[in-house]
């Protein structure tokens, strides 16, 4: 009996070890990357202002329709390329992981290639349906050009995280590409004045940067071009045997997120494809804190898993996932609270659609909700479960957008967004705790929730005295205080304490630098 109590405590020892190191790990990440996105966010959201006060709305929902489309190939053909961050970080030897991302690359590149050169091909008949002129036809075309180099980019970066070199990841993807575009923006904006030479800008952009990330990879990691080693085949055979469920199931969640641009194409206008980019955007401000957690999730949740640290696992799913509902919350209050001044900001056309930004702002709140539920699927090898939730989810898309869209117009299409990205969320929830006992939910998740109240009174009450930026400003500031007083209040717990201060730590230590 003593001896298994003894062991008991052993393997409890093990597992608080564990949990200590990946919560090391995931501050160390969140803690350069989530000023790095908030950079990044913020460039992106300067960038589509520039464009949409420096052109009409309409002429800007062209340009946004035309690059989705394209990113809709991008997003699918990135389904193989998460063979990256499963594999990388558990490949000792330099030849095989040099195979690995070779292959990957090559593969990767060959994929993008074929998908650029159909959408080239088919931009007459797109333009066709979409009856928007030829400057949607040169757009389109012009995207379909730099597909590849939007990918390579792309690939690159994951080689990144699954080294988890955090700060190059950051400064690639992060700080480089969002600074290179906004320098593309300013002079397609007010030098040549030319939505076409922007897209063009665009792209190239994208590969230098890739090309420049590459290089520093090559040197600082010693990776090397290589496809032929004894065990080469096995490791190719086995990475596309990992990544084809992933890539069948992308085209699903690509269509769940990017799907709503065909039927933008084919029902609505230039004008509400613009209004929906800059929603989804918005949108996307929720998903910050989630970001954040998840640059490292990836290779710590596979090395958990593939060591058989379950417990860990789960603990590390627990805390991670009401941290990113903390933040979500914050963030989603104000945006609702002040969406006409926020929208606002890119334009008059776009303040008498700010009634929908609630749509797309609970849309990624009820996806962001559960944390990094649909990585933990895939790193704890379950990619074909999550396949057959995304394509379920797809067809039900299908079967509901189309009329939605057809009767409500544009606000059918918002609310289809947040009905897809809410259910499938739900589903990934209920497939990963049927498959592997794992969930998110604890009852402190209701404390952010409940801190809520407070927050939205602050704001309401600022937005009832003051006007414009400065009631934002204002609002959202007092606001923030009493929900974390609120917080603060009803308790945190020892393991997220132990993460704040990692991540508190680190930060100071950052600061202090």
């Amino acid at each position: 009996m003593a001896t298994e109590s003894e062991d008991s405590l052993q393997d409890a020892d093990v597992v608080e070890r564990r949990l200590e190191d990946a919560l090391e790990r995931v501050a160390h990440g969140a803690v350069v990357s989530v000023p790095a996105i908030v950079l990044e966010r913020g460039l992106n959201l300067a960038f589509t202002a520039l464009l949409t006060n420096s052109f009409a709305a309409s002429t800007y929902g062209l340009f946004a329709l035309a690059r989705r489309l394209q990113r809709f190939l991008a997003h699918v053909t990135l389904g193989f390329r998460s063979g990256l961050s499963r594999f990388l970080p558990t490949t000792d030897a330099d030849a095989d992981r040099d195979v690995i991302a070779t292959f990957a690359s090559l593969l990767l590149l060959a994929v993008a290639t074929l998908f650029g050169g159909v959408l080239y091909l088919a931009t007459p008949s797109i333009a066709a349906v979409a009856d928007e002129g030829p400057l949607f036809e040169q757009l389109l075309r012009m995207f379909a050009v730099g597909l590849p180099a939007s990918v390579w980019l792309f690939t690159v970066s994951e080689m990144l995280r699954a080294f988890e070199e955090v700060g190059p990841l950051n400064l690639v993807l992060r700080v480089g590409f969002p600074v290179a575009q906004l320098a593309v923006g300013f002079v397609g904006a007010f030098v040549v004045r030319d939505l076409v030479a922007v897209a063009a800008g665009v792209w190239v952009a994208m590969g230098l940067v890739g090309v420049g990330a590459v290089w520093w990879v090559a040197r600082a990691r010693g990776l090397r071009p290589r496809i032929r080693t004894p065990d080469s085949v096995r490791l190719c055979r086995r990475y596309v045997e990992y990544t084809t469920p992933l890539f069948f199931g992308s085209i699903a969640t690509t269509t769940q997120r990017l799907g709503f641009y065909p039927l933008i194409a084919v029902f609505l206008s230039g004008t509400a494809s613009g209004v929906f980019a800059v929603g989804v955007l918005l949108g996307t401000v929720i998903r910050l804190p989630l970001l954040g957690i998840n640059q490292f999730i990836p290779p710590v949740a596979a090395a958990l898993s593939e060591e058989g640290y379950q417990n860990a696992l789960a603990r590390l799913y627990h805390v991670t996932s009401r941290l990113v509902l903390v933040g979500a919350t914050g963030l989603a209050v104000p945006l609702i609270v002040f969406r006409q001044s926020i929208m606002a900001v890119f334009g008059p056309t776009f303040v008498t659609y700010a009634p929908l930004l609630p749509g797309f702002v609970l849309a990624q709140y009820f996806a962001s909700a559960a944390g990094s539920v649909g990585i933990l699927l895939m790193m704890t090898d379950n990619q074909r479960a999550y396949l057959v939730v995304n394509t379920a989810i797809t067809v039900v898309l299908a079967i509901v957008a189309i009329p939605a869209t057809a009767t409500f117009g544009l606000a059918g299409l918002v609310g289809t967004y947040l009905l897809m990205l809410t259910v499938n969320n739900a589903l990934e929830v209920a497939v990963l705790y049927y498959l592997e006992g794992l969930q998110p939910l604890t009852w402190a998740h209701a404390k952010p929730l409940a801190a809520a109240i407070p927050l939205a009174v602050v704001a309401l009450g600022v937005k009832s005295v003051l006007t414009g930026p400065l009631a934002v400003v204002v609002g959202t500031a007092f606001g923030l205080v009493a929900y974390a007083l609120a917080i603060r209040a009803m308790g945190v717990a020892p393991v997220e304490r132990r993460l704040l201060a990692s991540l508190v730590g680190r930060y100071r230590a950052v600061v202090g630098r």
